[in-house]
């Protein structure tokens, strides 16, 4: 038998004994801390904002790591995964281009654009070898919101203009091209003010801030998200027409009108979606999934069933014969540049989109990376998606954003670098000017299941709702609240729910903190929690108290407050040593003895290994409490103190009070300190 297992089998036959001498923070300090140089500002800027042709032109490259890729890139090693993933990407991007097209409140072929410009902009300056860039579900819906308010205010501003105020049917009064083409600069002008502000994001690297997004409230925020996308494919499932609605509760709004036009429903578009849905269903969960591990590539579903659906469609005469919407006229060619026209009515929701984009996207670049083991750039990836948003909104594209389907794919196939974008982009490409024209046919019930199927994961999250409530209370708080304010409300208003949830739950937290007294077991150097465990003895005349959190002006009066309750309360100890004989101090003097357990306090340690920040209000408090007790005779000293803590221990307020020999570097030595009046 080895030590260790001997250690685990029998803990108390190992005894440890250290050696060393009583340590201040002082002496630690005057003794091993580094000497700081001071660098004089100018030097720092110069350091900062010049450098030399070679560095400034390295730095500029950095910004486009396609080319490092290409550098590095091992032909016959990387390049069949590259092209089989990106083809493979490429037959799920058509389908949902398509469909997200019409799902943005635009026509197919803008889901098109966006399925080509964002692929080739990403590659150029991604680190991230699987991500998917294009169109989006989520986002494809804030684009609707902001088409169609762009419509509504048009539609207003002409019934202000003929005297009526009331908003009537915008259809009875302008071209459905007009209608189409103030939607389209809508959509691009958003991705324009998406691009800006995740490039600027990226250039002032801002990256860190994914780390601000709980998981909780990005699930809850999809999950909801994934609800308007499903019910807005509803009225085409079902091939009714429905008033759109923006605002607070259009989604309620838009289930009664769904029921009100439930006798009118096309018979032949709901068998088409039913059987529609049937097929992506067996084949995704059946076959794709169940054998994934045995086959080389998953079944291009829905491909197949686009094309198959049209053949039908087209030879059948579905909108002739049965009044089943079909896509129409799917332009060919490649959009001409056109620069997008802004106004300051949905900068606010770009802005939600932009950072939507940014916490779907690097959510999705960080699962690949520790699953494929390689490293991405935050920043980069940043700088990337504004690229990609910036650069595409010139030719005619909604906002784009990585998709998870399409990156798990990538994933599953195997892509080696960003290069099968490149792939992707060729196929897409030979859609854009050959095949698109070929899908006019196409059900448009067809497209809303592919949509519907497509969500479906992601309002599975609803699942995750009885694990957040077993391992955490908070995390169940901030997703039940922003999904049910997403559902009910509007999407927007669960982004600004679960933000507040998220802050009102460290408020929460850090007034909740745990605090207690640290006592010993006999003969060990160990400080445990009094009220979690037994066996243990109070120190002679030494009090150790510790509060789990940090002490700033939420928590420095608690702090305070527990201090007192788990300790003594100081003011009362003072007044029974002034009034010894007065009666009416009795009830304090009896308090007093119950609080010590019959001891006498001399010193109060306080344990700061867990304070890692102090304000103001913290430093005051703790004047304050040094204060008191030393009204009542005890002397109060520090252990354990963090970096910050250190930092602020040298300002003006706190030096003065809590001196070099009262800051140990360990509870240990504030104790010896104590237990031989060292102090």
């Amino acid at each position: 038998m080895d030590d260790e297992e001997a250690l685990l089998e029998h803990p108390a036959e190992k005894r440890i004994d250290l050696t060393r001498y009583l340590h201040t923070q002082k002496q630690i300090r005057d003794e091993y801390k580094k000497e700081e140089v001071t660098v004089p500002w100018q030097d720092k800027f110069k350091d900062k904002f010049t450098c030399s042709g070679a560095t400034c032109f390295r730095k500029f490259l950095s910004y486009f790591p396609l080319i490092n890729v290409i550098r590095t890139y091992k032909l016959r090693e990387f390049i069949l995964g590259d092209i089989l993933s990106g083809i493979t990407a490429a037959c799920l991007h058509f389908p949902q281009g398509l469909a997200f097209g019409i799902l943005a409140s635009l026509a197919p072929a803008f889901g098109l654009y966006t399925s080509f410009f964002p692929i080739i902009l990403y590659m150029l300056f991604g680190t991230s070898h699987h991500t998917s860039f294009g169109t989006n579900a989520v986002i494809a819906l804030f684009t609707a919101e902001i088409a169609e308010g762009q419509v509504s205010g048009l539609a207003r501003q002409t019934d202000i203009w003929n005297g009526t105020g009331n908003v009537t049917q915008t259809d009875n009064r302008f071209d459905e091209a007009v209608l189409m083409d103030i939607k389209v600069m809508a959509a691009s002008g958003a991705s324009l003010i998406v691009g800006i502000v995740l490039l600027v994001m990226g250039l002032l690297r801002l990256g860190f801030l994914t780390s601000y997004m709980s998981s909780s409230f990005i699930h809850a925020f999809v999950c909801a998200s994934a609800v308007h996308i499903a019910s807005s494919q509803i009225p085409k499932a079902l091939g009714i027409s429905i008033p759109s609605f923006t605002g607070a509760g259009k989604l309620v709004r838009s289930y009664i009108e769904i029921f009100k036009a439930i006798p009118r429903i096309n018979v032949a578009s709901l068998i088409i979606t039913i059987l529609s849905m049937t097929i992506l269903l067996l084949v995704k969960e059946c076959i794709n999934k169940r054998f994934k591990d045995r086959m080389k590539m998953p079944v291009p579903i829905d491909l197949l069933l686009i094309i198959v659906a049209t053949i039908i469609s087209h030879f059948g005469k579905f909108k002739q014969n049965f009044d089943v919407p079909v896509v129409g006229n799917i332009p060919t060619g490649i959009p001409v540049p056109r620069a997008p026209v802004l106004t300051s009515d949905y900068i606010g929701t770009a802005i939600i989109v932009a950072i939507l984009v940014f916490v779907l996207s690097i959510a999705m670049a960080r699962t690949c990376e520790l699953k494929h083991d390689y490293q991405i750039d935050d920043n980069q990836e940043l700088v990337a998606y504004g690229m990609a948003n910036l650069g595409s909104s010139f030719f005619r594209c909604f906002p784009s954003c990585t998709a998870p389907p399409r990156t798990m794919l990538l994933s599953l196939m195997g892509a080696k670098t960003t290069l099968n974008g490149l792939f992707s982009a060729v196929i897409m490409l030979l859609v854009l000017m050959v095949v698109g024209q070929l899908f006019e046919s196409l059900p448009l019930p067809v497209l809303s299941s592919m949509v519907i199927i497509a969500v479906k994961d992601l309002l599975l999250h609803v699942s995750e709702l009885p694990n957040f409530w077993r391992m955490n209370r908070y995390d169940f708080v901030i997703w039940l609240g922003t999904c049910v304010c997403g559902v009910f409300i509007d999407i927007p208003y669960a982004l600004y729910a679960g933000i507040g949830l998220g802050l009102l739950t460290i408020a929460i937290q850090g007034q909740m903190a745990a605090s207690y007294t640290l006592s010993t077991p006999k003969d060990e150097d160990l400080y445990l929690d009094s009220s979690l465990y037994h066996k243990l003895h109070q120190l002679p005349n030494i009090r150790i108290f510790r509060m789990e959190a940090s002490l700033y002006f939420a928590t420095s009066a608690i702090f305070k407050r527990m201090l007192y309750k788990e300790v003594c309360d100081p003011r009362a100890l003072a007044k029974s040593l002034e009034m010894k004989t007065d009666i009416d101090y009795s009830v304090n003097i009896e308090r007093a003895k119950q609080q010590t357990h019959q001891n006498d306090i001399k010193y109060l340690i306080i344990d700061c290994s867990l304070v890692s920040y102090i304000d103001m209000n913290g430093m005051k408090t703790l004047v304050q409490i040094n204060k008191e007790f030393g009204k009542a005779s005890v002397t109060v000293v520090l252990a354990c103190c963090s970096r910050y803590m250190l930092t602020s221990l040298q300002t003006q307020m706190l030096s003065e009070v809590f001196k070099d020999n009262k800051v140990f570097l360990d509870l240990n030595d504030a104790v010896y300190a104590c237990r031989h009046s060292l102090i």
